[in-house]
């Protein structure tokens, strides 16, 4: 069984995490062309098994092709897309859909594959013309995070799901919250740094809430532990930004006191989305405004930048809404912030799919023009991005009609 890993242009690091745990027992072959070498390869005898990691914004541009191979070999897609919308995958014609911790789905893939048997735990299949579910398993976070046989040695997760509910947000789908142990994680970068690899960013979704009991609150000793490790075995460890921002209510003196003297970054990435109490409340982020301008102060005093995460076109956001949340960005920029600025992306899985964003408001616009030099982000792209995903499902819809009325004419 030979497993052709499709890579796109940028970061693979869902590939990455996807086949870690089994390229030590299989081959890995990345490809860019899984049609051309997937054909090459069963020329030769070989079985095949394509694999994917898509996120929302590679599957909208991707669909066509995973549909095209899906239909001549078997192919397994996992990522948050898969997470969030198995069903569309499924009636494209995948084989396999992974929809929960792929450290264990995979491997019963692969044995099914080779073996047969029923429907592979964390995965979604097609029998007999049903959908069927294979039973949920949570794993601790014990495998490596990283490909050799591909090369790729990504943000190492140290925290899989999270305890908040956001209403845009798909992680806390990901079952119970686990923290990775620390002697994996150190494990993990000595192999890093063996590579010449010192910069080591983390995956969390909130980065201060590593090694937390309740995963609401920091835990210090955990944090500093993780932190001091890193330096020990030669690493330069970033935490607070990206991939690993956090929420305002840990950006407190006692956290940033805790990690200043271990964090390589001096960036702390502080999510608000919307300064309308309204919104806030219906989005279920569970904090108010004032935190967040608490947090900012509070990284200010410990000499970090502080960076606002704020999402425009939030479904159901009015003109109240959208003064407010430029009067208080307005305001945390005197304050000595940053604002990161992000359009509204609809995600399948999420509480808010299927609600199309706000139109963009022109106000958003003149702020940024106004303070484009503490702005950042990528507004205008992910406003024709968000446009796209509807577009896309649309296209998605008349193509299965199509598919689906000539499958029943013939």
């Amino acid at each position: 069984m030979i497993l052709l890993a499709r890579l796109f242009e940028g970061p693979n690091n869902g590939m990455a995490y996807a086949v870690a745990p089994v390229e030590d027992k299989y081959r890995i072959v990345p490809t860019r062309d899984p049609l051309r070498d997937a054909a090459e390869l069963a020329s030769k005898g070989e079985k095949v098994l394509v694999l994917y990691s898509l996120s929302t914004p590679l599957f909208i541009e991707y669909w066509k092709e995973v549909a095209s191979v899906a239909s001549r070999y078997p192919t397994v897609v996992g990522g948050p897309h898969a997470v969030g919308d198995p069903v569309t995958l499924l009636k494209l014609g995948v084989k396999y859909v992974v929809v929960g911790d792929g450290e264990v789905a995979l491997p019963a893939i692969i044995q099914r594959e080779e073996e047969g048997g029923g429907t592979p735990p964390n995965t979604m299949v097609v029998e007999n013309g049903k959908i069927r579910a294979g039973r949920r398993v949570y794993v601790e976070l014990m495998y490596k995070t990283y490909s050799e046989s591909l090369g790729i040695y990504p943000p190492i997760e140290i925290t899989r799901s999270c305890a908040y509910r956001c209403a845009f947000c798909q992680t806390w789908g990901h079952g119970p919250v686990r923290h990775r142990p620390l002697h994996n994680i150190a494990e993990i970068v000595k192999v890093y740094v063996k590579r010449g690899i010192s910069e080591i960013r983390f995956v969390a979704p909130v980065g201060f809430l590593y090694g937390s009991t309740d995963g609401k609150t920091p835990n210090i000793d955990a944090l500093t532990s993780l932190l001091r490790t890193v330096r020990e075995l030669g690493g330069a460890p970033y935490l607070g930004s990206f991939p690993s921002e956090t929420r305002p209510e840990t950006v407190t003196p006692d956290v940033l006191k805790a990690v200043r003297p271990y964090v390589a970054n001096r960036r702390i990435s502080i999510g608000l989305q919307t300064a309308s109490e309204k919104l806030l409340k219906a989005v279920k982020r569970g904090h108010d405004v004032a935190v967040v301008e608490e947090a900012v102060k509070n990284a200010r005093v410990f000499g970090f930048k502080p960076v606002v995460d704020v999402i425009a076109g939030l479904p159901g956001e009015d003109e109240d809404d959208v003064e407010a949340t430029v009067r208080e960005m307005e305001k945390l920029v005197k304050m000595g912030a940053y604002i990161r600025m992000h359009f509204y992306i609809p995600l399948p899985g999420t509480p808010l799919w299927g609600r199309r964003p706000q139109p963009p408001h022109r106000l958003y616009f003149d702020f940024v023009k106004k303070y484009k030099r503490r702005v950042e982000g990528y507004f205008e792209e992910q406003i024709k991005l968000s446009q796209k995903i509807y577009q896309t499902y649309e296209e998605i819809a008349s193509y299965l009609s199509l598919t689906t009325s000539s499958s029943t004419a013939s």
